[in-house]
């Protein structure tokens, strides 16, 4: 052979430095188009307002706290009424779409990773289901697992505890026996069935205006999100993002397999069960407040992975910065469109087709 035809291979510290700077750009390019829709969505509402209006309303509540009403006097009442427009209605959905885009996002890639199947997502293991019986007892029988709760504080508490049954059911079992992926999603699938079967019981007993409240919280929504439980989302969106970008390196062992995993020291079966307790109760806190949320922990992650590889290091920052952009600009089109629609429809319409178009790749090419 001729010295000519000799191929030098690639550097592969320098491919994975390209792949790392690639993964980075592309990340920061997603998180500032984030950015530019949430100001841009600042002045989207049923009221005559334009954006430098919204943006300037928004600049001044920073600057000068909330204004004041005066009894009688109409401009006053004016700025407060576009204040709370702007603050207290749009700025807060806006704030939440994205807290709640990062833990379902940053949720379904790991665990995309740690069960080794790409059509798994944060509701596979029964947290949505759950959560819905415990919101529909509480909605229409007026039953709450705190005796002294009531009202919203009733729903919020039932749909989080019940939320947390199944991640508890599969701690338990893992305890007295070692649990393979498939079986963890098995148990989480059976167990989102048999929660689906108590909340439609519960239904039939339901009235017209609490079924139609049910039926909103099943497709999701964040147009009823306080300040107050936006600052709760968002502390656990930084936490379980956190979390699991400091824990990558575990994640990316795992992902290798269980018999390579404990080769080097990690103990497969524990992790993957800590992923799944801390994924549960992140989802449980954003599901409380929410509901459901179609498609976005299951393709916001594939979505990601096309720009990152599989390197968890990379590929869980920008599916967190996917997922907030998926939410964030669906409750952008849901509130410039007439009808209030939900932003779990948008996702659905919008996840749909991508999720069919990943099974289909699937088939052909395995993603991972």
């Amino acid at each position: 052979m001729e010295r000519s035809e000799l191929t030098v291979p690639d550097n592969p510290k320098r491919i994975y430095k390209a792949s790392k700077r690639r993964g980075i750009l592309l990340t920061s390019a997603v998180v500032a188009v984030c950015i530019l829709v949430a100001i841009y969505s600042l002045g989207i509402n049923a009221y005559d307002m334009t954006f430098s209006e919204a943006w300037d309303v928004f600049i001044d509540h920073l600057r000068n706290g909330r204004p004041e009403r005066i009894a009688g006097d109409h401009g006053s009442y004016v700025t407060w009424l576009t204040d709370y427009v702007v603050v207290y209605s749009n700025a807060s959905r806006i704030a939440a779409a994205a807290a709640v885009g990062v833990i379902l996002s940053v949720g379904g890639s790991v665990m995309q990773t740690v069960t080794h199947n790409p059509l798994t997502e944060p509701y596979t293991i029964g947290i949505s289901s759950a959560a819905l019986l415990g919101y529909s007892i509480a909605m229409v029988y007026g039953v709450c697992i705190l005796p002294f709760a009531s009202g919203d504080a009733a729903e919020i508490v039932n749909a989080f505890v019940f939320s947390l049954i199944p991640a508890s059911a599969i701690l338990f079992i893992s305890v007295f026996r070692k649990m393979t992926p498939m079986m963890m999603v098995l148990i989480g699938i059976g167990m989102m069935y048999l929660f689906s079967a108590f909340s439609t019981f519960v239904r039939f007993n339901a009235s017209e205006e609490d079924l139609k409240i049910i039926y909103d919280w099943t497709v999701g929504s964040v147009g009823s999100v306080t300040w107050d439980q936006t600052i709760i989302l968002i502390v656990a969106a930084a936490v379980l993002a956190a979390l699991f970008i400091f824990v990558s390196g575990s994640v990316n062992v795992l992902a290798a397999g269980d018999d390579e995993a404990y080769g080097l020291g990690l103990n497969a079966v524990l992790f993957r069960v800590f992923c799944f307790v801390a994924i549960s109760v992140a989802v449980a806190i954003a599901v409380c407040y929410t509901g459901t949320i179609g498609f976005v922990g299951l393709v916001a992650p594939h979505i990601a992975r096309i720009f990152t590889g599989n390197d968890n290091r990379l590929l869980i920052p920008a599916a967190a910065a996917v997922g907030a952009l998926m939410i964030v600009a669906g409750d952008t089109l849901v509130r410039w469109l007439p009808g209030g629609l939900p932003v779990g429809v948008i996702t659905a319409i919008i996840g749909s087709p991508l999720f069919l178009y990943f099974l289909y790749r699937q088939r052909k090419n395995s993603i991972f």
